[in-house]
């Protein structure tokens, strides 16, 4: 689905009147949700008790309690109830073989057995898996491991201020680049800005700058303006497919134009391959659009679920401004990190990426979610009175239900609008949740290659469960 299509049609969702569950219905769905989870609401209680919140996985299904998962293979999970469910989270994005693939497990094992966990010190497979990553990246000659794509992002602006002398970071609206001080601004919704920063001095977000994705004139007058203010932009980062993984998708030129700009005004491109590296292309979302970014930002993808996943990545004569090593150069970016490059995640990192090529694991991936993609948007036309869709960048889907995502903030009774529409999202997860199909957040699905027909009927099932809930209007 082209990019016009794709904001047509969310528009088109969020002018639309919403289309609720009656409340009777409601109330039988979450009952039996109550029904089929009595562990994990035990859990869940449990939890509560030792945890803030009592869940620390805010990708997961939370409403109206999360699952506690006990295990996990190929593209299904089980909870602690013994309920199956055909699995689109997959870990936040990393799996792309499979849960638990056996050939990737293997070769872990044999390093804990043989080798030990981690030693502190460099071990050989850091080395081969930074090889590995230059090998299908374009734009990268360096890589340098860390814990998370959080901790990769504070080491890319902290490097590219280092680089270019200039202060002023530019985060594009929408975009989800972690959730150090820095970038805790503009999240998820374009043009909030500090809103979710509490316990954030103003002062750590002085030289952030928010734009909207796609407001091409504005991104130069923002390039214009820090250069007018003293400092000039050192960069802009960006999520490639656009914010949250192209729930805010970017026009064709978006990536083109920042690229052109960053270069006029001396500035670094830093990509957020967080999820499209080694997702939506063995080379990442850099070759997929054909644009080199000056830094690349990677993080649970690469250690394929495995944790203390991360790694920032990108020119060698920008890189090797880092701190740490055994050769240093006098003007650094310090960084750190005790684990960081351990040898289970960078084995990880190594084995995956050689079996992802070896089982073309990525194509496979992607050949489901055209599928799925084609036959969920055929079941959603049936009901000529919703205006439902799903659009896919790779195996990258977003199924658009209640858009709480697209409300603008100029939008009439926007907040209220989207706290109604992402209630309406959450219901619907929890209808097709208990008919065994998880997703992400109510709005999102991850393929992986062994998804199968299987998961499509089951998919598909679900759906047209939920969908004859809904009155017709």
């Amino acid at each position: 689905m082209e990019y016009e299509e794709i904001v047509a049609n969310l528009r088109r969702i969020v002018t639309s009147p919403v289309h609720r569950f009656p409340e009777e219905t409601i109330a039988r769905i979450k009952k039996e949700y109550y029904d089929k989870h009595p562990k994990s609401a035990k859990l869940f209680e449990d939890a509560k008790k030792v945890i803030p919140g009592g869940v620390e996985h805010n990708l997961s299904l939370n409403h109206p309690f999360p699952l506690t998962i006990d295990r996990v293979k190929g593209c299904k999970m089980w909870d602690v109830d013994g309920n199956e469910f055909i699995d689109y989270l997959m870990c936040g994005a990393p799996i792309i073989l499979g849960h638990h693939f056996d050939e990737l497990d293997d070769k872990i094992i044999e390093i804990i057995r043989e080798k030990g966990p981690s030693s502190g010190v460099t071990s050989e497979y850091e080395i081969l898996a930074a090889k590995e990553i230059i090998k299908h990246m374009p734009a990268v000659e360096m890589v340098r491991f860390f814990q998370s794509g959080t901790e990769a992002v504070m080491a890319a602006l902290r490097l590219a201020r280092v680089f270019t002398d200039k202060k002023y970071i530019i985060k594009i609206g929408g975009s989800y680049h972690g959730w150090s001080d820095q970038v805790v601004f503009d999240l998820h919704i374009p043009n909030t800005g500090p809103i979710e920063a509490s316990g954030i001095p103003g002062s750590c977000q002085k030289y952030t700058m928010g734009v909207e994705p796609n407001k091409f004139k504005k991104l130069r007058r923002a390039f214009e303006k820090a250069e007018k203010k003293g400092g000039g932009v050192a960069a802009v980062i960006v999520e490639p497919v656009g914010g949250e993984s192209g729930t805010h998708p970017v026009h064709p030129d978006w990536n083109k134009t920042i690229r052109e700009l960053c270069d006029e005004f001396g500035a670094l491109m830093i990509f957020d391959e967080v999820v499209t590296g080694f997702r939506l292309d063995m080379g990442g979302a850099q070759k997929y659009f054909g644009i080199n970014p000056d830094l690349t930002v990677l993080g649970k993808i690469i250690g394929h679920g495995y944790p203390s996943a991360g790694a920032l990545a990108g020119k060698k004569e920008i890189m090797i401004n880092l701190a740490a090593g055994v050769e240093g150069i006098k003007k650094r970016a310090y960084c750190g990190g005790t684990l960081a490059a351990n040898p289970i995640t960078t084995a990880a990192c190594y084995w995956a990426i050689k079996l992802m090529e070896k089982h073309d694991a990525v194509k496979k991936a992607t050949n489901f979610a055209n599928k799925l993609t084609k036959e969920m948007n055929d079941l959603y036309s049936r009901r000529e009175d919703l205006p439902f869709f799903v659009y896919n960048f790779g195996p990258i889907m977003h199924y658009e239900t209640s858009s709480f995502f697209a409300v603008k903030l100029t939008d009439k009774d926007a907040m209220n609008q989207i706290f109604i529409r992402r209630e309406i999202a959450e219901e619907y997860q929890m209808a097709i949740h208990n008919q065994g199909v998880h997703t992400l957040a109510g709005t999102r699905m991850y393929t992986c290659m062994q998804h199968d027909q299987e998961a499509i009927d089951k998919t598909l099932k679900a759906w047209e469960y939920c969908l004859n809930l809904i009155p017709k209007k």
